[in-house]
């Protein structure tokens, strides 16, 4: 199994080009991880606000990632205590919110590792 480049990861503006595309890239492998651009929707010009957006969002993906899979071992002993315990009863509702929670937060993480890999090369 193949692990992602460590984080932290940063973002800057590209210079060496006129698309107003971002970098990000990881200061401690001194590599580059993805060039960014904004969706041009008018076909006139790059949005740059949602390039930056998207860069911000790309950079923020271990610490989301390693937050996110430090918090699944804690979410899924709450669903199961919740299933078991008789004495708070939560309603099904609730229930269902739960097990929705913990399968968008499963499905998150196989996204991210070679478990739930889609991506296919050109």
């Amino acid at each position: 199994m193949h692990q992602h480049t460590p984080g932290p990861w940063k973002s800057q503006p590209c210079y060496d080009d006129s698309t107003g595309t971002d970098q990000v890239w990881s200061p401690h492998r001194k590599l580059s991880i993805a060039r960014v651009y904004g969706v041009d929707p008018y076909e006139d010009g790059w949005d740059r606000a949602e390039c930056i957006a998207n860069a911000r969002l790309i950079t923020a993906a271990p610490e989301l990632f390693g937050a996110l899979m430090m918090a699944l071992p804690y979410f899924v002993q709450f669903v199961e205590m919740a299933e078991q315990d008789d004495s708070h009863k939560p309603g099904e509702a609730a229930k269902m919110v739960q097990r929705m929670t913990l399968e968008v937060m499963e499905d998150a993480i196989a996204k991210a590792t070679t478990a739930g890999e889609t991506h296919e090369r050109t």
